[in-house]
This record gives C-alpha cells, structure tokens and sequence, in this order.
C-alpha cells in the first residue's frame, strides 16, 4: 500500500507551489539534446557472443600471502571476448582460504555491489565477520571488476564533482553531466566500451575455472544480484548456489517492463516509493520510542517533517537546504543505526512558519563515481532525450512529493555516454539451472527495495524470498544472525529456508 505523508493545510502552499513550477520547467525549459549520441564499441562483428568464453584460454593464479590471512592473485583476462587471444587485462583476486580443509566444500565467490566497489578491499574489510562455519567450508573469494580499483581501472581526469540544480539551470546541468563521460571516453579508451557487468560475469567464469570449480557458488549484494543474475543466464549450467542480498530488479536495470522503457532505471525501481516506506517506519519507531531515545518524537511526526521540509523549500535553515536535508536522510535511511542522529537533525529543523517568497528549486540531484558510471551507463537502456526528463520529474514530484525527483536525474550522466558494449546482457533471465536461487530482502531497502526482490524471484523463475525484519541496505547494513544460518545451510548443503521466512535483525534502530 503507498500513502503520503499528512501535510498540514497551512504547507500545501509550498507543495502547489514546486509542483506548479516544475510543471512551467516542462514548457518553458526543455533541455537541449546531447551533443553526441554513444559510439560504437569496435569495428570486431556485432553478432551475438555465445552464452560462453569463446574459447578463452584459462588464467593461472599464482596465490601470494597479502592482508594478513589473505592471498592475492592475478587474473588475465581478454578486454574483448570477441578476440579472445587479443589485447588483455589483469584482475585483482583475493581468497580467505577455508579453516577446515578437511570438510571444505569448494570457493564462494563474493561481489559486494557498486557497481564500481573493489571487492578485494571489501573482502578485507568484511571476510572476518562471515559464521564461522562459512569461513570453514569455503575459500571466501572476490576481486576488483574490469575497470575497477586494482583491475585497470577507468581515468576520467578532470571530472567535475557536482553537476547543478536541473530545475535552476537545464542546460548547464546536461552539459556538466554528460562532461563526466567525455572524460573518461578521453582518459580511458577503447576499454570504456568493454566494462558491461556481461563481460564482468565472462571475467568471473574464467576465475570459475581457474579455482578449480566445476560449478559456482556465489554471493552477491547489491549491484553484485545483478551480477549473479547475468552469470546465472549465461552460464546456468555452471552455477551450483547463488544467493542474492539486496536484489536489484532485473528488467527494470536492463530494459523495464513494457510501458516502462522510457523511464530512468531507479523510476523503473520505484526507489522513492521505497524510500518514503523506509521514513514511515523512522516515524513509527521514533514514536514508539520516545523523547527519551528519539529527539524528533512528540507530537504528528508527518506533520512536523512535512513543516520542516516545506519551510526549506523557501530558503536554507541554519546551513541546512532541501537538498542536504534529503542527502542526510539518504544516508540514515541505508542503516537504521543511524536513525537517532537523523532524529536529532530533524528536531533541529523544527521550523518558524514559512518566509512568503517563492520556493527554492534545489532538489537532491545524485552523482556518481566513474567506476558506477563506466558499468551503468552501458548496462542499462535508458531515455536519450533531456526534454523528457523535465516532464518526468514535475510527475514523479507530484507523485512522491520528497523521494520522486531525485531518482529521475539519478542516472542523468548517462545521457549521451560516449560508448556502448555490444556484449551486455539484456535477458532472457529464467534459462534453467540446477538448483533454486537464495534471495535475501530487508524488509525496507531504500536502494533495493523488498518488492525488487520478489520481482527477480519471478524474472529468475526459481528465486526463493526471505526476508530480515529491519531497516537498511543489505545485511551489511542489518545482520541478522538467523539469517545468517539460513545461509550457511544454504551452501553448504543445499537446504532452502521456508519461502518467505521472516527473521529478526541482531539490532533495533532504538534500543
């Protein structure tokens, strides 16, 4: 069920208002058109690869001591798999190995999202908090994407770090965005046009083979579920178990659905539904808890956010902009542990009653790294056109008041990328496969949200939903010991939790 926040009488003024301007920016502000459309990737055939490596030769991985318990690796592999003996480049590999040899079941290969996160920092970071049991059985593995990290990484010098306000200045906006691309097109060359998460999942079947796996096990959070969803549907034969935390969509990052192909990925995602489901719950758990633990608790929450937020639409208050606001609550809304201090900002905002000017047009507009730019922008099938996203947003504001512009210009420095990789995947997503497909969901995601996972469940047609009862992104963000469990009996033996499952966090955002 979707609602929206009350808003008192007195501050639908301010809402009419933005919604009323957004709507002139339709008429009066259409964008220009990009200035190049992508270009293709080689002059090599456009036919479609097969479902395979193409006869790539297996790499050798020389395994060094690094990071303590860990040891590193170099992987080889083509930077086009359509020239499979051709110009090459090497992957970073790390692997934990397994504490009980004796009982080890093989290697579990883990990506931990971005796109355009370094998974052999993240390996560092997190391999020591996996059950012990887990660490027992397997060889934890993972290794920096192609064009990520220690894995010839993307240039893009002299990347600008923001790119404007879209409803303050539309061309300057487009212009600064797609300046992202025209970067790293120049700094980084032909290899831009083979970073697709397609040729990412070919990259990790050969690191398959080079374990020495007859089939895969694999772990993907994140961006890292549609990693697993590729590999699962170009390799199905050679998957064992994938379990899936934080589940993107898989249509809706491809293509979206029919009647939805014209809309932005995270539109498709209806990300900002997730998010303003996320800030109702903050409310109810900040009332539940009282002043004594919430600072923003006493009195209608909605009401009292909805003040707060409609008085910065006229204006900073005390530093804080519409913009920084919803960036704040952005980042509580991915871990619930950090509700008390959003309630803390909140209570700090608590406002006077609106100044009588005109509100400011200064929406929360994301950017991102190029690592997350390289792979997305070729990955996903997305509007061209500037002049639709004005119309889009005066919608999707009207539709999801605080949450609804901000993931229509999330992918807008993908306009006019300067590549394209003819390799990509786009589906089909239900190729068979041996065994079922783990699927774990919080039961609020603000990037994933829990009904990404049950629609991937369908896409893969053997997709498996359990859920964690708490708030964030992934179980990173809110472990849940039994769930944990659930997953380790999962690998290890191939067991499958109840469908549907509901298991408690380990911590409450308000203890």
């Amino acid at each position: 069920m979707r609602f929206r926040p009350a808003v008192p009488r007195a501050r639908r003024s301010s809402w009419l208002a933005l919604g009323a301007a957004l709507l002139v920016l339709v008429a009066a502000c259409s964008a220009p058109a990009a200035e190049t459309g992508p270009v293709p990737a080689s002059s090599a055939p456009t036919g479609p690869l097969p479902l395979g490596t193409n006869g790539t030769a297996v790499p050798k991985l020389a395994w060094t001591p690094c990071h303590g318990a860990f040891q590193c690796a170099t992987a080889p592999v083509p930077l086009s798999y359509r020239e499979p003996g051709g110009a090459k480049i090497n992957l970073a590999v790390i692997r934990m190995p397994a504490a009980d040899p004796a009982h080890r079941v093989g290697s579990l290969v883990i990506n931990f999202g971005g796109p355009g996160t370094d998974g052999v920092g993240e390996l560092t970071r997190f391999g020591a908090r996996y059950p012990d049991e887990l660490r027992a059985r397997f060889d934890l593995v993972s290794f920096d994407p192609r064009g990520i990290g220690g894995s010839a990484p993307v240039r893009c010098p002299g990347t600008p770090a923001a790119a404007g306000s879209p409803l303050r200045d539309s061309a300057a906006f487009w212009a600064a965005s797609a300046s992202v691309g025209k970067a790293c097109a120049a700094g980084t060359g032909a290899e831009l046009s083979h970073l697709s998460t397609a040729n990412v999942a070919r990259d990790m079947d050969l690191l398959r083979q080079a374990l020495g796996e007859k089939q895969l096990n694999y772990y993907g959070y994140s961006y890292g579920t549609y990693l697993g969803g590729t590999y699962a549907n170009l390799f199905p034969d050679k998957l064992r178990a994938m379990a899936l935390d934080g589940t993107l969509d898989l249509v809706a990052n491809a293509t979206g659905q029919p009647g939805q192909q014209d809309k932005p990925v995270d539109v498709r995602a209806d990300v900002a539904t997730a998010q303003q489901q996320e800030l109702e719950a903050f409310f109810a758990a900040c009332t539940a808890a009282g002043p004594a633990k919430c600072a923003f608790a006493g009195g209608d929450l909605k009401q009292k956010f909805a003040a707060a937020y409609a008085r910065l639409t006229h204006g900073p208050v005390g530093g804080m902009t519409v913009a920084s606001l919803m960036e704040t609550i952005d980042r509580a809304l991915y871990q619930s542990s950090r509700w008390p201090r959003l309630a803390r900002t909140l209570a700090g905002l608590v406002p006077p009653s609106p100044a009588d000017t005109a509100p400011v047009l200064d929406p929360r507009v994301p950017t991102h790294s190029p690592g997350f730019l390289a792979v997305q922008c070729l990955d996903s099938q997305l509007p061209q056109n500037p002049a639709q996203y004005a119309a889009l947003a005066a919608a999707e504001a009207k539709r999801q008041p605080y949450f609804g512009v901000a993931p229509v210009f999330s992918m807008a420095q993908c306009v006019g990328w300067p590549a394209q990789d003819p390799d990509r995947y786009l589906g089909p997503w239900n190729r068979q496969r041996q065994h079922p497909t783990l699927i774990l969901a919080n039961r609020y995601d603000p990037v994933t949200p829990l009904a990404n996972a049950q629609a991937t469940a369908r896409e893969l047609g053997d997709g498996h939903v359990v859920v964690v009862d708490g708030a964030g992104h992934t179980t990173l963000d809110v472990p849940s010991t039994a769930a944990s469990a659930a997953l380790v009996r999962y690998f290890a033996d191939l067991t499958l939790p109840p469908e549907g499952t509901v298991y408690p966090p380990v911590v409450r955002a308000f203890p």
